[in-house]
Protein backbone atom coordinates (compact mmCIF):
# COMPACT_ATOMS: atom_id res chain seq x y z
CA UNK A 1 0.00 0.00 0.00
CA UNK A 2 1.60 3.43 -0.90
CA UNK A 3 0.01 6.14 1.53
CA UNK A 4 0.32 10.06 1.51
CA UNK A 5 -1.85 12.52 3.76
CA UNK A 6 -2.87 15.96 3.18
CA UNK A 7 -4.59 18.57 5.21
CA UNK A 8 -7.99 19.23 3.58
CA UNK A 9 -9.76 21.35 6.59
CA UNK A 10 -10.02 22.09 9.84
CA UNK A 11 -9.41 19.05 11.80
CA UNK A 12 -9.68 16.74 8.86
CA UNK A 13 -7.03 14.73 6.95
CA UNK A 14 -7.48 13.27 2.75
CA UNK A 15 -5.21 9.96 2.47
CA UNK A 16 -4.51 9.44 -0.91
CA UNK A 17 -4.51 5.40 -1.00
CA UNK A 18 -2.98 2.84 -3.68
CA UNK A 19 -3.31 -0.24 -3.86
CA UNK A 20 -0.61 -2.25 -6.02
CA UNK A 21 -2.46 -4.31 -8.72
CA UNK A 22 -0.97 -7.72 -8.13
CA UNK A 23 -2.37 -7.39 -4.20
CA UNK A 24 -5.71 -6.45 -6.26
CA UNK A 25 -6.09 -9.08 -8.26
CA UNK A 26 -5.64 -11.40 -5.52
CA UNK A 27 -8.37 -10.10 -3.70
CA UNK A 28 -10.58 -9.82 -6.36
CA UNK A 29 -9.54 -13.74 -7.34
CA UNK A 30 -10.34 -14.54 -3.56
CA UNK A 31 -13.57 -12.94 -4.13
CA UNK A 32 -14.88 -14.28 -7.37
CA UNK A 33 -13.64 -17.73 -5.87
CA UNK A 34 -16.24 -16.79 -2.91
CA UNK A 35 -18.65 -16.50 -5.72
CA UNK A 36 -17.64 -19.77 -7.64
CA UNK A 37 -18.98 -21.98 -4.34
CA UNK A 38 -22.78 -20.36 -4.84
CA UNK A 39 -22.61 -20.08 -8.31
CA UNK A 40 -24.59 -21.83 -11.30
CA UNK A 41 -24.75 -21.94 -15.05
CA UNK A 42 -26.31 -23.82 -17.71
CA UNK A 43 -24.35 -26.65 -17.62
CA UNK A 44 -22.53 -26.68 -14.88
CA UNK A 45 -23.88 -27.95 -11.47
CA UNK A 46 -23.48 -25.28 -8.45
CA UNK A 47 -20.22 -24.70 -7.08
CA UNK A 48 -18.45 -26.12 -10.57
CA UNK A 49 -18.35 -22.88 -12.64
CA UNK A 50 -15.31 -22.26 -13.78
CA UNK A 51 -13.22 -19.69 -12.47
CA UNK A 52 -12.75 -17.48 -15.42
CA UNK A 53 -16.49 -17.88 -16.18
CA UNK A 54 -17.34 -17.04 -12.72
CA UNK A 55 -15.87 -13.40 -13.25
CA UNK A 56 -17.27 -12.60 -17.10
CA UNK A 57 -20.41 -13.23 -15.71
CA UNK A 58 -20.74 -11.87 -12.14
CA UNK A 59 -18.05 -9.69 -12.88
CA UNK A 60 -20.83 -6.65 -11.31
CA UNK A 61 -21.57 -8.98 -8.11
CA UNK A 62 -17.61 -9.55 -7.90
CA UNK A 63 -16.39 -5.44 -7.97
CA UNK A 64 -19.44 -5.43 -5.75
CA UNK A 65 -18.08 -7.88 -3.08
CA UNK A 66 -14.58 -6.51 -3.35
CA UNK A 67 -15.40 -3.39 -2.99
CA UNK A 68 -17.63 -3.65 0.31
CA UNK A 69 -15.40 -6.24 1.92
CA UNK A 70 -11.91 -4.95 0.88
CA UNK A 71 -12.12 -1.10 0.80
CA UNK A 72 -13.51 -0.72 4.65
CA UNK A 73 -10.58 -3.07 5.42
CA UNK A 74 -7.96 -1.46 3.53
CA UNK A 75 -9.17 2.33 4.49
CA UNK A 76 -8.59 0.68 8.36
CA UNK A 77 -5.38 -0.31 7.79
CA UNK A 78 -4.65 3.05 5.90
CA UNK A 79 -5.94 5.56 8.87
CA UNK A 80 -3.57 3.16 11.38
CA UNK A 81 -0.62 3.18 9.72
CA UNK A 82 -0.98 6.78 9.35
CA UNK A 83 -1.59 7.73 13.09
CA UNK A 84 -5.18 9.23 13.38
CA UNK A 85 -8.10 8.60 14.99
CA UNK A 86 -11.57 9.58 13.46
CA UNK A 87 -14.31 10.68 15.29
CA UNK A 88 -16.91 9.61 12.70
CA UNK A 89 -16.63 6.71 10.35
CA UNK A 90 -14.27 8.16 7.47
CA UNK A 91 -15.40 9.40 3.84
CA UNK A 92 -14.61 7.22 1.15
CA UNK A 93 -14.29 8.59 -2.54
CA UNK A 94 -12.90 9.07 -5.81
CA UNK A 95 -12.45 5.00 -5.80
CA UNK A 96 -10.28 4.38 -9.35
CA UNK A 97 -10.08 0.48 -10.43
CA UNK A 98 -9.18 -0.06 -13.69
CA UNK A 99 -8.12 -3.94 -14.51
CA UNK A 100 -3.83 -4.11 -14.69
CA UNK A 101 -3.78 -0.69 -12.94
CA UNK A 102 -2.95 0.63 -9.24
CA UNK A 103 -6.58 0.55 -7.53
CA UNK A 104 -6.37 3.85 -5.69
CA UNK A 105 -9.35 6.13 -3.61
CA UNK A 106 -9.27 8.60 -1.48
CA UNK A 107 -10.47 8.93 2.12
CA UNK A 108 -11.45 11.45 4.39
CA UNK A 109 -10.80 11.41 8.29
CA UNK A 110 -11.80 13.82 10.64
CA UNK A 111 -9.90 13.74 14.13
CA UNK A 112 -10.54 15.45 17.71
CA UNK A 113 -9.57 19.05 18.07
CA UNK A 114 -6.75 19.41 20.41
CA UNK A 115 -7.87 22.63 22.70
CA UNK A 116 -4.94 24.02 24.34
CA UNK A 117 -7.31 25.36 26.63
CA UNK A 118 -6.97 28.85 28.38
CA UNK A 119 -8.51 31.35 31.17
CA UNK A 120 -10.24 28.01 32.83
CA UNK A 121 -8.97 28.67 36.73
CA UNK A 122 -11.50 31.47 38.65
CA UNK A 123 -14.46 31.46 36.30
CA UNK A 124 -17.31 33.56 38.39
CA UNK A 125 -20.41 31.54 37.99
CA UNK A 126 -23.68 32.23 40.34
CA UNK A 127 -26.18 29.97 42.05
CA UNK A 128 -29.24 30.52 42.68
CA UNK A 129 -30.74 28.57 45.83
CA UNK A 130 -34.12 27.93 46.35
CA UNK A 131 -35.83 27.07 50.20
CA UNK A 132 -37.35 23.96 50.26
CA UNK A 133 -40.34 24.83 52.58
CA UNK A 134 -43.45 23.66 54.13
CA UNK A 135 -45.61 25.03 51.27
CA UNK A 136 -43.24 22.95 48.80
CA UNK A 137 -43.32 19.70 50.98
CA UNK A 138 -47.50 19.81 51.08
CA UNK A 139 -47.51 21.01 47.69
CA UNK A 140 -45.88 17.65 46.60
CA UNK A 141 -48.21 15.66 49.32
CA UNK A 142 -51.06 16.91 47.06
CA UNK A 143 -49.63 15.69 43.90
CA UNK A 144 -49.28 12.56 45.32
CA UNK A 145 -52.48 12.55 46.53
CA UNK A 146 -53.65 13.54 43.17
CA UNK A 147 -51.21 10.50 41.54
CA UNK A 148 -52.78 7.87 43.61
CA UNK A 149 -55.98 8.82 43.43
CA UNK A 150 -59.04 5.72 42.45
CA UNK A 151 -61.19 6.65 39.89
CA UNK A 152 -65.25 6.13 40.25
CA UNK A 153 -67.05 5.51 37.06
CA UNK A 154 -70.20 7.58 36.63
CA UNK A 155 -73.12 6.80 35.09
CA UNK A 156 -74.08 10.44 33.32
CA UNK A 157 -73.00 12.86 30.69
CA UNK A 158 -69.38 14.54 31.19
CA UNK A 159 -68.87 17.81 33.04
CA UNK A 160 -66.48 19.88 33.71
CA UNK A 161 -64.36 18.29 36.45
CA UNK A 162 -65.14 14.61 34.81
CA UNK A 163 -62.59 13.04 33.91
CA UNK A 164 -63.40 11.26 30.49
CA UNK A 165 -61.44 7.84 29.49
CA UNK A 166 -60.54 7.64 26.03
CA UNK A 167 -59.43 5.90 22.41
CA UNK A 168 -58.37 8.18 20.05
CA UNK A 169 -56.93 8.48 16.19
CA UNK A 170 -55.84 11.21 14.24
CA UNK A 171 -57.75 11.10 10.70
CA UNK A 172 -56.81 13.01 7.35
CA UNK A 173 -58.50 15.49 5.30
CA UNK A 174 -60.24 11.71 3.39
CA UNK A 175 -61.16 10.53 6.65
CA UNK A 176 -58.05 8.07 6.77
CA UNK A 177 -57.53 6.72 10.15
CA UNK A 178 -53.16 7.61 10.96
CA UNK A 179 -52.57 4.21 12.79
CA UNK A 180 -49.04 5.76 13.97
CA UNK A 181 -51.01 8.44 15.83
CA UNK A 182 -53.41 5.72 17.67
CA UNK A 183 -53.57 6.58 21.47
CA UNK A 184 -55.37 4.22 24.16
CA UNK A 185 -56.88 4.51 27.65
CA UNK A 186 -56.70 8.92 27.86
CA UNK A 187 -57.94 10.45 30.79
CA UNK A 188 -58.91 13.46 30.17
CA UNK A 189 -59.80 16.01 32.96
CA UNK A 190 -62.65 18.50 31.52
CA UNK A 191 -61.62 21.83 33.03
CA UNK A 192 -58.10 21.77 33.46
CA UNK A 193 -55.76 24.37 32.61
CA UNK A 194 -53.58 22.16 30.42
CA UNK A 195 -56.36 21.00 28.10
CA UNK A 196 -57.21 22.73 25.25
CA UNK A 197 -60.64 24.24 24.83
CA UNK A 198 -61.60 22.48 21.30
CA UNK A 199 -60.72 19.14 23.58
CA UNK A 200 -63.10 19.74 26.06
CA UNK A 201 -65.65 21.29 24.34
CA UNK A 202 -65.63 17.96 21.78
CA UNK A 203 -66.01 15.85 24.60
CA UNK A 204 -68.41 17.89 27.12
CA UNK A 205 -71.57 15.87 27.72
CA UNK A 206 -70.16 12.98 26.06
CA UNK A 207 -71.58 9.16 27.67
CA UNK A 208 -69.87 5.90 27.81
CA UNK A 209 -69.60 3.73 24.15
CA UNK A 210 -70.29 7.18 22.44
CA UNK A 211 -67.62 7.88 19.56
CA UNK A 212 -67.00 11.70 18.46
CA UNK A 213 -65.40 13.32 15.63
CA UNK A 214 -63.09 16.21 17.78
CA UNK A 215 -61.86 19.09 15.28
CA UNK A 216 -58.88 20.76 17.30
CA UNK A 217 -56.98 23.94 15.79
CA UNK A 218 -53.57 23.78 17.73
CA UNK A 219 -52.15 27.59 19.05
CA UNK A 220 -48.91 28.45 17.03
CA UNK A 221 -47.05 28.18 20.61
CA UNK A 222 -48.26 24.42 21.36
CA UNK A 223 -45.25 22.70 22.94
CA UNK A 224 -45.41 20.27 19.76
CA UNK A 225 -43.94 21.83 17.18
CA UNK A 226 -45.73 18.85 14.51
CA UNK A 227 -49.22 20.27 15.81
CA UNK A 228 -48.38 23.67 16.44
CA UNK A 229 -50.23 26.09 14.45
CA UNK A 230 -51.95 23.19 12.83
CA UNK A 231 -55.95 21.90 12.32
CA UNK A 232 -56.54 17.94 12.88
CA UNK A 233 -58.87 15.90 13.44
CA UNK A 234 -59.75 13.23 15.84
CA UNK A 235 -62.06 10.19 16.00
CA UNK A 236 -62.67 9.25 19.95
CA UNK A 237 -64.34 6.62 21.66
CA UNK A 238 -65.65 7.09 25.03
CA UNK A 239 -64.54 4.24 27.33
CA UNK A 240 -66.06 5.77 30.55
CA UNK A 241 -66.74 9.29 32.60
CA UNK A 242 -65.28 8.81 35.79
CA UNK A 243 -65.15 11.45 38.64
CA UNK A 244 -61.60 11.01 41.06
CA UNK A 245 -61.62 9.94 44.83
CA UNK A 246 -58.75 11.40 46.77
CA UNK A 247 -57.81 9.44 49.46
CA UNK A 248 -56.96 11.09 53.41
CA UNK A 249 -53.72 12.36 53.67
CA UNK A 250 -52.92 9.88 57.06
CA UNK A 251 -50.73 7.11 58.08
CA UNK A 252 -52.97 4.88 56.20
CA UNK A 253 -52.38 6.57 52.82
CA UNK A 254 -48.20 6.18 53.51
CA UNK A 255 -48.48 2.67 54.74
CA UNK A 256 -50.36 1.56 52.28
CA UNK A 257 -49.19 3.89 48.77
CA UNK A 258 -45.28 4.15 50.02
CA UNK A 259 -44.57 1.68 52.75
CA UNK A 260 -43.80 4.41 55.09
CA UNK A 261 -44.83 4.28 58.83
CA UNK A 262 -46.48 6.99 59.22
CA UNK A 263 -47.58 10.40 57.35
CA UNK A 264 -45.04 12.10 59.36
CA UNK A 265 -42.29 9.81 58.12
CA UNK A 266 -43.92 10.32 54.35
CA UNK A 267 -43.40 14.27 54.97
CA UNK A 268 -39.94 13.93 55.85
CA UNK A 269 -39.18 11.89 53.25
CA UNK A 270 -40.11 13.78 50.43
CA UNK A 271 -38.43 16.91 52.27
CA UNK A 272 -35.23 15.15 51.99
CA UNK A 273 -35.86 14.15 47.95
CA UNK A 274 -36.77 17.68 47.58
CA UNK A 275 -33.47 18.99 49.21
CA UNK A 276 -31.38 16.71 47.25
CA UNK A 277 -33.36 17.44 43.92
CA UNK A 278 -32.79 21.34 44.60
CA UNK A 279 -28.79 20.74 45.35
CA UNK A 280 -28.77 18.76 42.24
CA UNK A 281 -30.51 21.81 40.04
CA UNK A 282 -28.41 24.22 41.63
CA UNK A 283 -24.83 21.85 40.51
CA UNK A 284 -26.54 21.64 36.85
CA UNK A 285 -27.26 25.26 37.19
CA UNK A 286 -23.57 25.88 38.17
CA UNK A 287 -22.59 23.47 35.68
CA UNK A 288 -23.86 25.11 33.05
CA UNK A 289 -23.08 28.57 33.89
CA UNK A 290 -19.63 27.50 33.90
CA UNK A 291 -19.58 25.81 30.47
CA UNK A 292 -21.10 28.58 29.00
CA UNK A 293 -17.57 30.46 30.30
CA UNK A 294 -15.63 28.01 29.11
CA UNK A 295 -17.09 27.85 25.34
CA UNK A 296 -16.96 32.07 25.47
CA UNK A 297 -12.85 31.94 26.96
CA UNK A 298 -12.26 29.20 24.24
CA UNK A 299 -13.00 29.43 20.77
CA UNK A 300 -12.93 25.84 18.99
CA UNK A 301 -13.15 25.35 15.78
CA UNK A 302 -15.46 22.34 14.69
CA UNK A 303 -14.92 19.67 11.56
CA UNK A 304 -18.53 20.06 9.66
CA UNK A 305 -18.46 16.40 8.89
CA UNK A 306 -18.97 15.75 13.14
CA UNK A 307 -21.21 18.03 13.46
CA UNK A 308 -23.11 17.02 10.52
CA UNK A 309 -22.78 13.34 12.02
CA UNK A 310 -23.83 14.29 15.84
CA UNK A 311 -26.79 16.41 14.43
CA UNK A 312 -27.71 13.71 12.69
CA UNK A 313 -27.94 11.33 15.18
CA UNK A 314 -29.86 13.82 17.41
CA UNK A 315 -32.65 14.39 14.92
CA UNK A 316 -32.88 10.32 14.43
CA UNK A 317 -33.49 9.85 17.95
CA UNK A 318 -35.78 13.42 18.74
CA UNK A 319 -37.85 11.44 15.66
CA UNK A 320 -37.91 8.26 16.52
CA UNK A 321 -35.94 7.23 13.10
CA UNK A 322 -38.92 7.92 11.16
CA UNK A 323 -38.40 9.42 7.99
CA UNK A 324 -38.69 13.63 7.85
CA UNK A 325 -39.40 15.55 4.71
CA UNK A 326 -36.60 18.37 3.68
CA UNK A 327 -38.75 21.01 5.39
CA UNK A 328 -39.30 19.51 8.77
CA UNK A 329 -35.41 18.22 8.83
CA UNK A 330 -34.12 21.87 8.06
CA UNK A 331 -36.35 22.97 11.12
CA UNK A 332 -34.78 20.45 13.32
CA UNK A 333 -31.39 20.85 12.51
CA UNK A 334 -31.61 24.75 13.17
CA UNK A 335 -33.29 24.35 16.39
CA UNK A 336 -30.78 21.47 17.75
CA UNK A 337 -27.73 22.37 15.98
CA UNK A 338 -26.52 25.04 18.70
CA UNK A 339 -26.64 22.31 21.58
CA UNK A 340 -24.77 19.87 19.36
CA UNK A 341 -22.04 22.52 18.81
CA UNK A 342 -22.33 23.61 22.12
CA UNK A 343 -21.60 20.17 23.82
CA UNK A 344 -18.93 19.23 21.33
CA UNK A 345 -16.99 22.13 22.06
CA UNK A 346 -17.36 21.44 25.71
CA UNK A 347 -16.23 17.83 25.38
CA UNK A 348 -13.12 19.10 23.35
CA UNK A 349 -12.15 21.78 26.04
CA UNK A 350 -12.74 19.56 29.18
CA UNK A 351 -10.43 16.63 27.51
CA UNK A 352 -8.08 19.35 26.82
CA UNK A 353 -8.17 20.86 30.26
CA UNK A 354 -7.94 17.20 31.31
CA UNK A 355 -4.62 16.67 29.29
CA UNK A 356 -3.05 19.97 31.02
CA UNK A 357 -3.85 19.30 34.61
CA UNK A 358 -3.24 15.61 34.72
CA UNK A 359 -6.98 14.54 35.25
CA UNK A 360 -7.06 10.77 34.42
CA UNK A 361 -9.64 8.07 34.40
CA UNK A 362 -8.11 4.58 34.88
CA UNK A 363 -9.95 1.13 34.24
CA UNK A 364 -10.55 0.93 38.06
CA UNK A 365 -12.78 4.50 37.37
CA UNK A 366 -14.52 2.88 34.59
CA UNK A 367 -15.52 -0.47 36.75
CA UNK A 368 -16.72 1.52 39.37
CA UNK A 369 -19.09 3.60 37.09
CA UNK A 370 -20.49 0.37 35.80
CA UNK A 371 -21.36 -1.29 38.80
CA UNK A 372 -22.69 1.95 40.23
CA UNK A 373 -25.40 1.84 36.78
CA UNK A 374 -26.08 -1.44 37.43
CA UNK A 375 -27.00 -0.98 41.27
CA UNK A 376 -29.13 1.88 40.09
CA UNK A 377 -30.94 -0.95 37.67
CA UNK A 378 -30.40 -3.70 39.06
CA UNK A 379 -32.73 -5.11 36.86
CA UNK A 380 -31.09 -4.46 33.85
CA UNK A 381 -27.68 -5.67 35.29
CA UNK A 382 -27.35 -8.58 32.72
CA UNK A 383 -27.91 -5.90 29.65
CA UNK A 384 -25.75 -3.24 31.49
CA UNK A 385 -22.91 -5.67 31.69
CA UNK A 386 -23.01 -7.00 27.98
CA UNK A 387 -23.30 -3.36 26.67
CA UNK A 388 -19.92 -2.38 27.92
CA UNK A 389 -18.58 -5.53 27.13
CA UNK A 390 -17.16 -3.99 24.01
CA UNK A 391 -13.89 -1.78 24.13
CA UNK A 392 -15.24 0.86 22.08
CA UNK A 393 -17.98 1.53 24.46
CA UNK A 394 -16.07 0.93 27.62
CA UNK A 395 -13.58 3.75 25.58
CA UNK A 396 -16.91 5.86 25.19
CA UNK A 397 -17.41 5.90 28.89
CA UNK A 398 -13.85 6.07 30.09
CA UNK A 399 -13.82 9.65 27.83
CA UNK A 400 -17.05 10.75 29.38
CA UNK A 401 -15.54 10.13 32.87
CA UNK A 402 -12.80 12.25 31.74
CA UNK A 403 -15.10 15.00 31.12
CA UNK A 404 -17.12 14.98 34.10
CA UNK A 405 -13.83 14.84 36.14
CA UNK A 406 -12.25 17.47 34.53
CA UNK A 407 -15.76 19.96 35.10
CA UNK A 408 -15.72 18.99 38.80
CA UNK A 409 -12.11 20.53 38.29
CA UNK A 410 -13.07 24.08 36.88
CA UNK A 411 -15.82 24.25 39.03
CA UNK A 412 -13.46 23.11 42.38
CA UNK A 413 -11.65 26.87 41.05
CA UNK A 414 -14.93 28.81 40.33
CA UNK A 415 -15.57 31.49 42.21
CA UNK A 416 -19.46 30.91 43.11
CA UNK A 417 -21.73 33.07 44.44
CA UNK A 418 -25.03 32.09 45.56
CA UNK A 419 -28.39 34.51 44.87
CA UNK A 420 -30.63 33.46 46.91
CA UNK A 421 -34.17 33.02 44.43
CA UNK A 422 -36.65 34.68 47.03
CA UNK A 423 -40.06 34.54 44.83
CA UNK A 424 -38.72 31.25 42.54
CA UNK A 425 -41.32 28.50 42.55
CA UNK A 426 -40.00 25.24 43.44
CA UNK A 427 -40.91 22.80 41.12
CA UNK A 428 -38.55 20.08 41.43
CA UNK A 429 -40.20 16.31 41.45
CA UNK A 430 -40.27 14.37 44.56
CA UNK A 431 -39.15 10.18 44.02
CA UNK A 432 -40.58 7.65 46.45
Amino acid sequence: MKLSVRDSGAWQHTLEVEIPEDEVERRIDETARGIQRRASLPGFRKGHVPIHLVRQHFADAVEQEFLESFVPRATSEAIAEAKLEPVVPALVRNLQMTPGRPFTFEAVVDVRPEVEPRDYRGIAAVRHPRTVDDAAVEGMMQRLREESAVFVDLDRPAERGDFVLVDSVRVDANGKRLASTRARNLRIQLGAPDVLPDLENGLLASVEGQERTVDIAYPADYPNTALAGQNARYQVRVRKIQAQKLRDLDDTFARDVFQMESIDALRSRIRENLEREERARTDREVEAGVTDELVKRNPVELPDRLVRYMLDRVIREATGDRPVDDALRAELEQRYRPGVERSLKREFILLGIARKEQVAVGDEDVAKEIERIVQSEPRQAARVRAHYQSAERRQGLKESLLERKALEWVIGAAVIRDEVAKDAPLVVPATR
